[in-house]
């Protein structure tokens, strides 16, 4: 017994050291990402396997039957061995592939009676006549049903299959669990009224295996080692339905018959229940999150560098048509740099139009740097953007103050020779 407790309870630790190891990976202390020199900060900043204590709890009430198995179960039948069983867990999902559970179970249990009472049958069928009892013929208690009561305390460990081997995916409607455990039992109240009819014999501890009657039908407190399967249907943010079978497996006196040649008793509990998900802390949703960022700035940049390659395509076909204002031998440059709306801070990704703009001037020193727009607006905002794009070029990039000049209009460019224009979106 004790090495086969010692075997369970390896297992269970392996499985939660495993599971914690998983759940290891996922943890992450970024607070932003980066997308193509881009920083995109988190929206949500909750982490898989790193929930708060008091987040992911749960109570579920159970309500259901259990079958027996042990001492010539055979001859009863699967169904006439059932009866009602109840449950009441309280549990903590850790991470999205492992949960803990405290459950307190009640199970009526049925046994049957093997057929150390004697082969010849009572003189009036099912029931005992006065002469067999005197007799000492309790024959006819020979495979005979009866009931007894068993409470239970229970720590059980649930590993997610679902998340496992799908992936973690927030709301999913539907879990596949398998289910490890151990607990205790304490069994009593068992069908005393059966034997009670055999007044003639003598069901004392020291008589027992004297007169052949084994049955001890004492209270019994026994170790209980657990193994099921469960599913879990999510029906609405703190609602689930939890349906389970789980085979509880206890000593050999479990049914009050320790003697006969089975090394185990047990029963396999088939339960339906409905599960309350408490909320996690600051009232949100239970549940785990990954880090998820905001996407729409990012997607917002990505449009106006678009944008901005159409301009950039559209002013060199017009400006390749003004053939009267350009030096045909000129080498000409066109940059575009783009602005968030009323902001005057220059981001990474437009650093890199900066770069291009005095790589290109490093090439041709003998060209002018042109800051201008293409409306001709000539405000406060586009002088600020035009000074900052301007700091850049000179301190950064160290082009001569008199290369650099700031014109609101593009039509106001007269230029002669090389030049480059670095265009201010609008």
């Amino acid at each position: 017994m004790n090495h086969m407790m010692n075997k369970w309870l390896l297992v269970v630790l392996l499985l939660v050291t495993l599971c914690g190891g998983a759940a290891a990976q996922n943890h992450t202390d970024s607070t932003v990402a980066v997308f193509d020199d881009l920083s995109i900060p988190l929206v949500e900043k909750k982490y898989v396997a790193n929930t708060n204590f008091q987040d992911n709890w749960y109570l579920t009430l159970y309500g259901g039957v259990t079958s027996n198995w042990g001492s010539d179960a055979s001859h009863a039948g699967f169904f006439r061995l059932m009866g009602p069983a109840a449950a009441l867990a309280v549990g903590k999902e850790i991470t999205p592939i492992s949960a803990v559970r405290f459950q307190i179970n009640y199970t009526r249990n049925t046994g049957v009676t093997d057929d150390q009472f004697g082969e010849i049958p009572p003189s009036d069928g099912d029931n005992a006549s006065l002469g067999d009892l005197l007799s000492g013929n309790y024959s006819y208690l020979n495979h005979n049903r009866f009931k007894w009561n068993s409470y239970a305390m229970n720590i059980d460990y649930l590993l997610n299959f679902t998340n496992l081997l799908l992936g973690f995916r927030e709301h999913r409607k539907f879990h596949f669990q398998g289910i490890v455990g151990i607990g205790g039992s304490v069994s009593r109240n068992y069908g005393t009224d059966l034997f009670a009819k055999a007044q003639g014999m003598d069901n004392s501890h020291s008589n027992q295996l004297h007169n052949l009657d084994k049955y001890d039908n004492r209270q019994h407190s026994l170790i209980n080692l657990r193994a099921g399967v469960a599913a879990t249907f999510l029906v609405a943010r703190n609602w689930n339905i939890h349906m389970e079978a789980v085979a509880n497996i206890l000593d050999n006196s479990y049914d009050s018959n320790p003697t006969t040649k089975n090394t185990w008793d047990g029963h396999v509990d088939y339960l339906l229940g409905v599960s309350y998900r408490f909320n996690n802390k600051g009232g949100q949703a239970p549940g785990f999150y990954y880090p998820r960022h905001d996407m729409s700035e990012y997607r917002k940049r990505i449009d106006a560098i678009q944008n901005l390659q159409d301009q950039t395509k559209r002013r060199r076909a017009e400006l390749e048509a003004m053939t009267d204002t350009i030096d045909v031998d000129a080498q000409v440059m066109y940059t575009l740099i783009a602005f968030d709306e009323g902001s005057t801070t220059i981001d990474r990704l437009q650093q890199t139009n900066i770069f291009t703009t005095a790589y290109a001037w490093s090439k041709m020193p003998r060209s002018i740097i042109y800051i201008t727009n293409s409306t001709g607006v000539d405000d406060k905002l586009f002088r600020k953007r035009a000074n900052a794009v301007q700091d850049v070029l000179l301190e950064r990039y160290e082009v001569p103050y008199v290369k650099v000049r700031v014109v609101a209009s593009e039509k106001d460019i007269k230029p002669v020779g090389d030049y480059i224009e670095l265009i201010i979106n609008d």
